[in-house]
């Protein structure tokens, strides 16, 4: 990879922001906050253990101040407990969308996921009935909804010509 890839690499994902930003309000929002710092977790073990080992540190690099949100990065997933088999987690991405109104996910199908993805498999995330069992748990937490997802090979090509990021 040469820097002037690098550079194109930069620009592109710079455009898709500003892209977003005419569409949604919330980036719209975002532009009016100063760039938030980076956070780095980083867990290694010889035996599975609790993805709430992750919790914490991922609550506090949530959102950065500039109103993106933030992701996690993972690996070592067991398969069975994502509901998917080995090959799929391997070759997949795994998205996940809160949504704080159940009857909006058609919509952000519509528009967000299915123009762009191939779809393996998606399913509601599990969560408790009562969610005042939870000791300070003051609002009802928004449905997740999990998806294992490809970017859709048209999309990547047309993304790459767009952006000069050919060959």
């Amino acid at each position: 990879m040469t820097p002037r890839y690098a550079e194109k690499l930069i620009r592109a994902r710079r455009d898709i922001m500003l892209d977003a930003a005419a569409q949604m309000p919330a980036c719209r929002r975002a532009e009016e906050a100063a760039e938030g710092g980076c956070g780095v977790l980083g867990l290694a073990s010889t035996v599975p253990i609790a993805g709430r080992h992750v919790l914490t540190a991922s609550w506090q690099m949530h959102n950065r101040g500039n109103g993106k949100g933030g992701g996690i990065a993972m690996a070592g997933l067991d398969p069975a407990q994502m509901g998917v088999d080995a090959a799929t987690l391997d070759s997949h991405y795994l998205l996940q969308i809160a949504l704080l109104d159940p009857a909006a996910r058609e919509e952000v199908e519509a528009r967000f996921i299915t123009p762009y993805f191939d779809v393996a498999t998606d399913y509601a995330v599990d969560h408790i009935e009562d969610y005042h069992e939870v000791e300070g748990l003051e609002v009802r937490p928004p449905d997740v909804w999990r998806y294992f997802v490809r970017v859709k090979p048209e999309v990547l090509e047309q993304f790459a010509e767009v952006k000069d990021l050919g060959d």
